[in-house]
C-alpha cells in the first residue's frame, strides 16, 4: 500500500513576499532588472547614484559581497558606459566610483517603471489602505538594510 503524503504549504507572509519579489524581481523582466543591467548591478549603480566618490567598499557592503565580488560588478558597470572609477581625492589608496549621464538615465528610467508597477498594483489595495502600504513597504525596506 502506498503512503500518503501530508501536503506542505508556506505561510501566508512568506507566500506574500514571494509574490512581491517574483513581480518586482527581475524574473518578471526577462532576468533583467533595467536596460542590460542584472539587479545587483542595479544596486551598485543606485548605491553609486546616492554616494557622492562612492568607494568600491561601500558598494559591496549594500551588496553583501566581498571587495573583489563588487569589483567584477563595478568593471561591467563601466565596461557598459554606466560609471567610471576615480582616484579618491582623500587618499589615493582608495578607488571610488561615479555615476555616468548614461547611467543617470537608467537610474531615471527604471525609478519610472518601478513607480509605475508599484502603482498599478496599489490601484488595486482599497483606497483607505494605500498610503498605509506604502509606509510599511518603506518601514520593511529599511529593516531589510539595518
Amino acid at each position: 500500500m502506498r503512503e500518503l503524503r501530508k501536503k506542505v504549504t508556506i505561510s501566508d507572509p512568506s507566500r506574500s513576499v514571494i509574490e512581491i519579489a517574483w513581480f518586482f524581481g527581475s524574473n518578471s523582466q526577462n532576468g533583467k532588472c533595467c536596460e542590460n543591467i542584472t539587479m545587483p548591478e542595479f544596486i551598485a549603480l543606485e548605491k553609486i547614484c546616492s554616494t557622492a566618490d562612492c568607494p568600491i567598499q561601500e558598494i559591496g557592503k549594500r551588496l553583501g559581497f566581498t571587495k573583489s565580488g563588487s569589483t567584477r560588478i563595478v568593471n561591467r558597470l563601466e565596461k557598459k558606459g554606466y560609471v567610471q572609477k576615480i582616484i579618491s581625492s582623500e587618499d589615493a589608496r582608495i578607488c571610488c566610483v561615479v555615476i555616468t549621464k548614461k547611467g543617470e538615465a537608467v537610474i531615471k528610467k527604471s525609478d519610472a517603471a518601478y513607480r509605475e508597477k508599484l502603482e498599478t498594483i496599489l490601484a488595486k489595495v482599497p483606497d483607505n489602505l494605500r498610503e498605509h502600504t506604502v509606509k510599511i513597504l518603506h518601514q520593511l525596506a529599511i529593516a531589510i538594510n539595518r
